[in-house]
């Protein structure tokens, strides 16, 4: 590892690690700014295709507030920088990093040629790849991370954490840093893994008041997602619940199965055969236009769903509800 170290640093004083130089003679640059002035998106066709690309920071050049529909994870690796993010004033030192979510407005103060920053670049779908990981192994792994970028708080729009000087995650970091700019064979499942356990570290980090706190946000969304369902059991989609939560389909469905051991598509079931037992206690409506009602095309599936919650078909436990009220 020390090799691959002396490597980087040798690339990081060579002429390909000056990306100031690129950046200002592109003609690619373009920046726009929407409504409120906030400057938008660089192109980032690179960012677009490879879906993960790490960048050094641009030297001697102020970074204005901006935004962009990427993911960033920014690491200093040597040396000292104000920055405001949210409209928080902070400031990264040496073994620091900042995970921020996309469309997080934020700017920095412009650094000498002895400071030398990384920002990691990953596509929303990049940054999923690498959680639909976690959810299998500990929900609160990824949820500390998940939640502290999606919660509600502009606060939480991202996460600072600081590496210990030869610690392993600072090593991870360098491993991750050698691997992408020495282009290493098949370097990208080996940068995968590095970031997969670099947040597994981070997460461990989680205090009980945390998971109190991430716990009541489980229970909130639980309880919004069955709301949801229960208005629109006819014709919603576990894509349709998720575009509703702003959550990815993969994480909603780990994450409602492991608070109720039950995913979107049992819970809609089960909506929808309390509604139908519903419709067959108190409407004289053919089984078939029943079916039609909550949601299903299939008769045959809907008396196989019926039978399994009732344990019995819906045709008999009609017959059985109206010889129960003529008892009563």
């Amino acid at each position: 590892m020390q090799k691959n170290y002396e490597q980087l640093k040798q690339y990081l004083h060579s002429e390909k690690a000056k990306p100031e130089k690129q950046i200002l003679k592109s003609r690619e640059l373009s920046m726009h700014t929407d409504e409120n002035n906030i400057v938008t998106s660089y192109p980032n066709k690179d960012v677009q295709e490879e879906r993960f690309v790490i960048r050094p920071k641009y030297r001697n050049i102020r970074i204005p507030r901006h935004r962009h529909e990427y993911i960033e994870l920014s690491f200093m690796l040597d040396g000292e920088i104000s920055m405001e993010i949210d409209g928080t004033p902070i400031k990264m030192s040496s073994g620091d990093i900042c995970l921020m979510n996309k469309n997080v407005i934020h700017s920095s103060e412009k650094i000498g040629d002895d400071i030398w920053m990384f920002n990691i670049l990953m596509t929303a779908d990049f940054f999923d790849t690498i959680f639909m990981y976690l959810l299998s192994e500990d929900n609160y792994i990824s949820n500390y991370i998940i939640n502290s970028l999606y919660s509600e708080s502009k606060k939480k729009n991202y996460i600072l954490y600081h590496l210990p000087k030869n610690s392993f995650e600072s090593t991870l970091m360098e491993q991750i840093l050698c691997e992408y700019f020495l282009e290493k064979p098949r370097n990208q499942g080996k940068i995968l893994s590095c970031l997969l356990i670099l947040f597994i570290e981070i997460s461990r980090a989680v205090g009980p008041e945390d998971q109190k706190a991430i716990k009541q946000k489980h229970s909130k969304i639980q309880n919004e997602v069955f709301d949801y369902l229960k208005q629109h059991y006819k014709d919603v989609t576990l894509q349709s619940v998720a575009k509703h939560m702003c959550f990815h389909p993969n994480y909603l469905s780990s994450l409602l199965k492991a608070e109720t051991g039950r995913g979107v598509k049992d819970i809609l079931i089960d909506i929808r055969m309390t509604e139908a037992a519903n419709l067959l206690r108190n409407i004289n409506r053919k089984i078939e236009e029943i079916t039609s009602d909550i949601g299903y095309a299939n008769e045959t599936y809907f008396y196989k769903c019926f039978r399994q919650k009732y344990g019995i078909s819906p045709y008999n436990y009609r017959k059985a509800q109206k010889n129960l009220k003529k008892e009563q």
